[in-house]
This record gives C-alpha cells, sequence and structure tokens, in this order.
C-alpha cells in the first residue's frame, strides 16, 4: 500500500506541474456541458412552412391563421399553386407545405371529412414526423373548434359526442429535453475525462522514457497501474459531484434520488472507463494513437448507449448486442435515479451487469498490461 500512495502521490504531482492537463480537465469539460446541454434539444420548432389556398374562403383563412399563430411553425408566405409548393420543398425553403383544396367550404359542410394534403421533406424522419404530428394537431383542433361552433349556431344539441382526454405527464410534465439529455451527457463526458486522461498518462511516460526507469524499480506492475488509475479515479468522482451541482442548480433539473446510489454506479462504472484507457494505452505507442482508438470505441458506445435514440428502436440482434456496453446501464441508471428518484433496491440488476462489465475490462486491460510488461 505504501508504494501505491507514493505513486499516486507522484501522479498527482505530476498533473499539478501540468498545467496544460488541468485546464483541459476543467475548461472543456465544462464548455461541452453549457453548450450541448442548450444544444442537444429534441423539441422540434420553427419548421418553415408555407401554404397553398385554392379555397381563399374565411374559413380556409381561419385554418391559416391557426398555423400563423404558434412558435412550432415559421410563416414562410403562401404559394399560388402546389408545383410551386412543392418546388420551394423541393429547394429546401420549406419542410411542410398543405394545400387546401377549392372544395374545401364544400366538403365541411358534407358528412365526410374535408381533406388538406400535405407534403413533408422527409429527409430528417425523426423531426418530419414530429412536425407532421403537430400540424396534424393543429388543423384537428381548428376542425373541432370550426365543428362547435356550426352546432352552436345551429342550435342543434344532437351532435357527435366529444370525446375529452386529461393526458398525466409524469417524471418530465413540462417535457422539457434537457431534462433527460443533460444527466446523459454528464454520463459522456465521464467517459472522455476518466478514459482518454488515463490512456494519455501512460503513453505520456512510454515517450519520455521514464516508464521503463520505474520498471527497474522494486515497483509491482500492479503498484504502477493502480498508482496511475487511482488519481484519475479521484478526479472522475469529482467530475460527477461538478456535474450533478451544475444539473441542479443551473439546469435547474430535479434530482429525485440518492446521492449515494449515484456516486456508487458512477465508481463502478469507471472500472469500465480507466480499463478502456488502460486498454488502449497497452496497444498504443503515441497518444495519437490513444486519441484515434478512445474516439472510435466512444462513439461505437454512444450511439448504442440509447443517449440519442432508444435502444427498443434497434434491430433486435442489435439490442442483444448493447448488453456488453457499460454506457447504456449507466446512462439508464442515470436518468432514472434523476428523474425517478429510483432507489438500489430497482437498479440492484443494472448495477450487477456494470459491475461483471467493469472487472471484465479492467481485469483483461490490467493481464495485458502485466503481459506486455514481462
Amino acid at each position: 500500500m505504501k508504494r501505491i500512495r507514493i505513486m499516486v502521490r507522484k501522479e498527482f504531482m505530476h498533473i499539478r506541474n501540468d498545467k496544460l492537463s488541468v485546464r483541459l480537465m476543467v475548461i472543456p469539460v465544462l464548455l461541452q456541458l453549457f453548450v450541448m446541454g442548450y444544444a442537444l434539444n429534441t423539441v422540434v420548432r420553427n419548421t418553415p412552412i408555407a401554404v397553398c389556398d385554392l379555397s381563399g374562403t374565411p374559413q380556409s383563412r381561419a385554418l391559416c391563421a391557426s398555423l400563423q399563430h404558434t412558435d412550432l411553425f415559421v410563416w414562410n408566405n403562401s404559394s399560388p399553386d402546389p408545383v410551386a409548393l412543392r418546388r420551394r420543398i423541393d429547394d429546401g425553403a420549406i419542410k411542410l407545405g398543405m394545400v387546401i383544396p377549392a372544395d374545401f367550404v364544400e366538403r365541411l359542410q358534407q358528412p365526410g371529412r374535408a381533406r388538406v394534403q400535405v407534403f413533408i421533406d422527409g429527409q430528417d424522419a425523426n423531426s418530419s414526423m414530429v412536425a407532421s404530428g403537430y400540424l396534424n394537431a393543429v388543423i384537428l383542433r381548428w376542425g373541432s373548434e370550426y365543428l362547435a361552433g356550426q352546432l352552436h349556431r345551429s342550435g342543434g344539441a344532437g351532435g357527435p359526442v366529444r370525446l375529452s382526454v386529461n393526458p398525466s405527464i409524469l417524471f418530465n410534465p413540462l417535457l422539457k429535453s434537457t431534462w433527460y439529455m443533460v444527466p446523459g451527457l454528464v454520463v459522456l463526458l465521464v467517459t472522455m475525462v476518466t478514459g482518454l486522461l488515463t490512456g494519455l498518462s501512460i503513453v505520456k511516460e512510454k515517450e519520455k522514457g521514464t516508464f521503463e526507469q520505474l520498471m527497474v524499480t522494486p515497483l509491482h506492475p500492479a503498484h504502477l497501474i493502480f498508482g496511475k488509475t487511482i488519481p484519475y479515479f479521484i478526479i472522475g468522482l469529482m467530475e460527477l459531484i461538478a456535474f450533478l451541482v451544475l444539473a441542479i442548480v443551473w439546469f435547474k433539473i430535479p434530482f429525485r434520488g440518492e446521492v449515494g446510489t449515484f456516486l456508487l454506479f458512477g465508481c463502478v462504472y469507471m472500472l469500465s472507463s480507466i480499463g478502456i484507457g488502460m486498454f488502449t494505452s497497452t496497444i498504443a505507442r503515441t497518444p495519437q494513437q490513444v486519441l484515434f482508438l478512445i474516439w472510435f470505441i466512444l462513439i461505437f458506445f454512444l450511439l448504442l448507449s440509447g443517449f440519442l435514440m432508444p435502444v427498443e428502436n434497434m434491430p433486435l440482434w442489435v439490442q442483444r448486442l448493447t448488453f456488453i456496453n457499460p454506457l447504456r446501464w449507466f446512462t439508464f441508471a442515470v436518468r432514472e435515479i434523476f428523474l425517478k428518484g429510483t432507489t438500489l433496491r430497482d437498479l440492484w440488476r443494472e448495477l450487477a451487469i456494470m459491475g461483471g462489465i467493469g472487472i471484465a475490462v479492467f481485469g483483461g486491460a490490467l493481464a495485458l498490461f502485466h503481459r506486455r510488461l514481462s
């Protein structure tokens, strides 16, 4: 233990004297959290839209006005005919286009439905479907209000039965995307800090030639490894606490769980992230190679973690592949702890899987590192 403490102290002295590394551990990470916390927004707003009104009646103009008086769309003037409307979508000037037919009012008076045609730029499938859903909701709301007005003016009491829906949105009642994205972003940034700094620290020792000097001392390879990884484990834990405070104080995200459970998951997860840093430093010879390997692994983990897209939306064989991804389980656990207040009693399965992955990754990296030295 004494030799490990000496190595840990030596590593902290190295970090303190390396001013650039200290800045890289603090400034870029905080900037990423602030910028990406606002930039990663799943709410679809300000979608450019134009309408071709072939009816030109008060009813059609009222429908157009309902689209103009919402912040979901940006009104982009009207088009004289459907061909011009379609051309504007082809040119990228608008994302949605609606054509109101000439017999719009006549069809409103008939028992059947009055239909309007909608053109959708479907390049971004998710945003297009969300914006289309918003447009359908606005049209249906206007139709319901128009029907209610017609019944009121005619004095009819026997209209169609009106169904009222009273939704209750749990855990995120205002549907703020920052409440969902920032906790996942914390996981990503902690991964970058612990994995990247661990890998770079060992590779720099190799480049300077001090690594060989350490190996001729009475130090055991295990002393060297733990002396190199414990400082970055502590730094990662401090980063987690800082992110927790920023998420609560700055982004106003409610933290409904237990701090101890949150930090426990962070400690178990860092077995995997630090193990990845050790693994890359073992097979890499330069800092550039470490950066490339960490980036490659991080992109793979990120896309299969559920951070940007739900795991349930992936093919079944890909879902099975994500079981070996520690980022998936940590991201899920952090969001559950933040927004739902889920306790360790309900998250023991995720913790056990993360622990198994962490032991396998860290143990494998340690064995490979020892074999390379022997």
